[in-house]
Parts: C-alpha cells; sequence; structure tokens
C-alpha cells in the first residue's frame, strides 16, 4: 500500500498548493485596490514591518479559518470515506480525526498562511506613496509587478492542476481497461459458497464423497438452478500449485521441478462456469468417484509445453503425495485464478469430489443471492450441522478483485476535479479582476471603433495564453512524475498521449469557460460611462 498512499499524499500536496495560489491570487489582487491605504498608513507613520504584520494576520486568519472548516468537514467525512473504502486495505479501521490530524492540520494551516501571505505582503508594505496618493490613484489598478505575479500563480495552478489530472485519467484508463478484462468464464448469475466438512465427522474421502453426492443433487432439483458444481479453488480467489512431469517428455532441467495451478473439480464444473473446452471432452461423473486417472489441461498450460505438439492423449506424472498417472482429455479456456491483471498460469483440472474443502457453484436463472437460502437448505438437508460459508455471487468477488483500483482511482480523480474547479475559478478570478481594472482602456479601445468581438478576442486571449504557458509547463511534469504510478497501472503507459490530449483539451476548455463570463462583461461596457469614470 505504500506507494498508492504516496501517490494520494502527493495530490493533496498539490491540491494544497493550487488553493494556496489561488489565495494568492486573491490577496494580491486585494492588495492592489489597497494600494491608496498601505500608502496613507505609510504616510501616517506606519513602518513596513507593521504593514506587514497586519497583512500577515489577515492571510492567516484566512487559512486558519479554512483549516478549520476543513478539519469540520474531514470530521464528517471520515464515515463516507471508510464506507467507499475496501476491506483488503490494511489498518482500514483505524482511520479518523485525531488529535495527530488536528495537529497537522493546525501547522498545514499555519504555513501555508505565512508562505503565500509573506510574498503579498512584502509587495504590498512598500508603496510608492507619491504615485499612490495622486488624485487618479484610487482608480490606477495594480501595478505591472502584481499582475505579473498573478499571471505566474495562475500558470503554476494551471500547470499543477494539468499533472493531477493527468494522473487521474491515465488511472481511470486503467480501470476502465481492467474491467473489460475477460475473466474466461461467465461471472453472470453465479453463486459460490465455501464448505468445510471437519475432519472428525467426515474423516476418509469416501464420506466426503458421499456428502457432496447426496447434496449436489439436492440444489441441482432447486427450481431456478440450471446447474452445479463443486472445485477446491473457486476462480479469482487463488489456489495452490502441484508438481508434475510429462511422461515420455524430460524437462530440459532435470533438477528444476516444474508446478502447475491443480483445482480438483466435479463432472459438471466446466459447464457450470461456462469454461469452453477447445479440444477434448469433459469428465464423466464416474470419473470423479475414482482415484483420477484422466485430467484437463488449460490453454496455457498447452501452449507451454506443448508448443507444436499435439496435447490430447500424453500422460502426466502428478505428485499428489503418490503420484498419479492421468492422461490429458481435455484442452479448457484459460480462466483468471488469481486476479484480472495477473496472467493466467498452466493449470490442470483433476476429476473427484473427494474433499472436505471444497467450493460449490450454481448457475442460476436470475438474482444468484436471491438463490442462497435454498442453497444452504439444501446443504442442511444432508448435515444439518455442517455450515456454509462466504456465500457470494461472482459479480461481487470480481468487483472485491478491483476494489483497490476502484477505491485509489475514485480518491485521485476527487482530487483532480477539485484541482480543476480551483483552476479554472483561479483563471476566473484574474481575468475579471483584469477587466475590472483595464475598463478605462477598454472604453478607449472601443470609442475608436473596436467591436464587440474584438474585446471578446482581447480578453479571452489573455486567459488562454496563460492557460497554454501552464500547460505545457503541466504536460513536461507530468511526463516525469506520471511515472511514479507505473506499478499501479495496468495495460496503460504512464506517458498515454490521448490521455495527455485529452487533459490538455479539457483544461483548455475550462479556461474558454472561464474566460466567457469577463468576455461578455467586457463587451457590454458603456465606453462613455467608463471614460467619464476615470
Amino acid at each position: 500500500m505504500r506507494k498508492p498512499l504516496y501517490v494520494l499524499l502527493g495530490a493533496v500536496a498539490f491540491v494544497l498548493l493550487i488553493a494556496c495560489v489561488n489565495v494568492a491570487n486573491l490577496i494580491l489582487a486585494q492588495a492592489a485596490s489597497r494600494r491608496k491605504e498601505m500608502a496613507l498608513r505609510h504616510a501616517l507613520g506606519a513602518s513596513r514591518p507593521r504593514l506587514i504584520r497586519q497583512l500577515l494576520a489577515e492571510s492567516l486568519l484566512l487559512s486558519v479559518a479554512g483549516g478549520m472548516m476543513g478539519l469540520l468537514l474531514a470530521w464528517w467525512g471520515a464515515d463516507l470515506l471508510m464506507a467507499l473504502a475496501p476491506e483488503s486495505i490494511p489498518t482500514i479501521g483505524e482511520v479518523g480525526v485525531d488529535n495527530r490530524v488536528f495537529g497537522f492540520t493546525l501547522l498545514v494551516c499555519l504555513l501555508t498562511g505565512v508562505i503565500f501571505g509573506l510574498a503579498p505582503a512584502l509587495q504590498t508594505s512598500k508603496p510608492d506613496v507619491n504615485e499612490a496618493l495622486k488624485e487618479g490613484g484610487k482608480g490606477g489598478g495594480s501595478s505591472f509587478r502584481l499582475g505579473r505575479s498573478r499571471n505566474l500563480l495562475v500558470v503554476a495552478e494551471v500547470a499543477l492542476a494539468l499533472v493531477l489530472l493527468a494522473g487521474a485519467g491515465l488511472l481511470i484508463q486503467s480501470f476502465r481497461r481492467l474491467q473489460e478484462v475477460d475473466p474466461g468464464f461467465d461471472p453472470r448469475n453465479l453463486l459460490t459458497m465455501r464448505v468445510f466438512l471437519p475432519e472428525t465427522k467426515y474423516p476418509e474421502p469416501e464420506q466426503q464423497q458421499a456428502f457432496f453426492e447426496r447434496v449436489l443433487p439436492r440444489i441441482e432439483a432447486l427450481p431456478g438452478v440450471q446447474a452445479v458444481g463443486t472445485t477446491t479453488h473457486i476462480p479469482a480467489l487463488g489456489g495452490g500449485d502441484t508438481y508434475f512431469t510429462i511422461e515420455g517428455k524430460p524437462f530440459p532441467d532435470p533438477n528444476k521441478k516444474v508446478t502447475a495451478f491443480n483445482p480438483m473439480v466435479s463432472h459438471n464444473y466446466l459447464r457450470t462456469m461456462k469454461i469452453p473446452l477447445i479440444q477434448g471432452r469433459h469428465f464423466t461423473e464416474a470419473e470423479t468417484k475414482e482415484t483420477p486417472k484422466t485430467v484437463i489441461i488449460n490453454e496455457a498450460f498447452a501452449r507451454t509445453y506443448f508448443a507444436g505438439d499435439e496435447p490430447l492423449g500424453k500422460r502426466l506424472i502428478i505428485d499428489m503425495g503418490d503420484p498419479l498417472t492421468c492422461e490429458i482429455v481435455g484442452v479448457a479456456r484459460d480462466a483468471r485464478q488469481f486476479s484480472l491483471e495477473i496472467e493466467v498460469f498452466p493449470a490442470m483440472y483433476l476429476p473427484s469430489i473427494r474433499s472436505g474443502f471444497t467450493g460449490i457453484v450454481v448457475r442460476t436463472n436470475g438474482d444468484p443471492m436471491a438463490m442462497a437460502p435454498a442453497v444452504r437448505r439444501a446443504v442442511w438437508e444432508v448435515d444439518k450441522d455442517q455450515p456454509v460459508a462466504n456465500l457470494r455471487s461472482m459479480d461481487q468477488i470480481l468487483s472485491n478483485l478491483v476494489a483497490e483500483a476502484r477505491f485509489r482511482t475514485l480518491l485521485l480523480g476527487v482530487f483532480a476535479a477539485v484541482a480543476l474547479c480551483l483552476a479554472g475559478v483561479g483563471i476566473y478570478g484574474v481575468i475579471a479582476y483584469s477587466v475590472a481594472q483595464r475598463t478605462h482602456e477598454i472604453g478607449i479601445r472601443m470609442a475608436l471603433g473596436a467591436q464587440a468581438r474584438d474585446v471578446s478576442r482581447l480578453v479571452i486571449g489573455q486567459g488562454l495564453r496563460l492557460t497554454l504557458a501552464g500547460v505545457a509547463l503541466g504536460l513536461l511534469a507530468a511526463f516525469g512524475l506520471t511515472r511514479l504510478l507505473t506499478g499501479l497501472l495496468f495495460e496503460v503507459s504512464a506517458t498515454d498521449p490521448l490521455t495527455f490530449a485529452l487533459i490538455a483539451l479539457l483544461l483548455m476548455l475550462v479556461a474558454l469557460l472561464a474566460c466567457y463570463v469577463p468576455a461578455r462583461r467586457a463587451m457590454k461596457i458603456d465606453p462613455m460611462i467608463a471614460l467619464r469614470c476615470e
């Protein structure tokens, strides 16, 4: 879990930086409108350190107030986080807001308040008294230096937002491809369960076999049941390997033992799972009631050990404590046994219902969980004391397999969405403030014949230039930083060009929307009113 947690922590840091950039931009904009106030204070004797302390106090108040509101939201949101988190995440039950979280939040609030309030404070606390106190000073707007600082901050937050969006886009693409993986069987309408026969009651294989010979017909006779089968290893939940050799075909290295995945299954198991046979035949019911003499291999086994050769009729010597010599009678399609992300291993299915540790799979006509009570009763009709464990549909099992990927994709996606909104707000704020400060200039342009579309192009162009600079910088950063996601991605490159292009296009679209409202406002400026106000 270390890498996903570091990635999420990095995403949190990026969102925090973007939020702080927005706050710094607001403070810079406010500083421009308070130039005359600062000049008056300075003229009346306020020293520069005193002005800096005042501005820092305002910044800290804003930061701490926002941090405390965020902490309150985190307190309420912890339960939602717990509800969404998969159970497989270690110590997830211990997640919550405690004194350490409170202390960390307070420290972050103080640091961000000081760091991102200091630069605006240093610029604002050194006013040009003569310029600021002129008659027209109150409408003079921000200085070139303050405007350049705000533009640089917008470029920075767009770049940060692009990195987050690129990471989220890659994870979403990876998760989509993971869900499209063919498990090799049909998971729909499939009920699974575990039956653990106690050795004290069923010590002999013959007793275990007799139990399942009575249970399986009862389940198959239930209304709504299409087929039923047993296996020692339910697909997608893992299993064990067994050593084997191929009769008459020694391996290149005689000292190296070779293993294959080896579920023991009933004669109807492959049909119940809808795992098709590529070659050969299914097991017969009689073959499952005696010592295995036949075996069905999967495609991976055939590719690995019989490339260019016909596997049917070949014999495997399987180490099951005592060596079993089994003839290959069929080749089944590959089925994912361990994970959707892991390649299929060579597997050999052995015919047997003699096991005290067995999974039962039931193919139903409708909702498989609706059949669970009836299936449990069918087991209890044979042995009223026999527990039935892990009653789940195969869809639930496959969903659990991708739960962690879904959770981290959701979290990073939420962070990226917040970053996108903040970037849009930041672009809007800078452009809107720029329009307000350039009212006189725009009035002159329109008085000299500029059309509304020319003004709109001027305003939107300013915002898109900043966004393009941020996108270019963000793409460079994303090409380096997204490589940290390599171990979390499935069949997606960490520098996937299509994802990067779509994210850049999305950011440009958001920037265009953010610039549209100030542009419309600028188009409606009355030149006479603008010049009279000036």
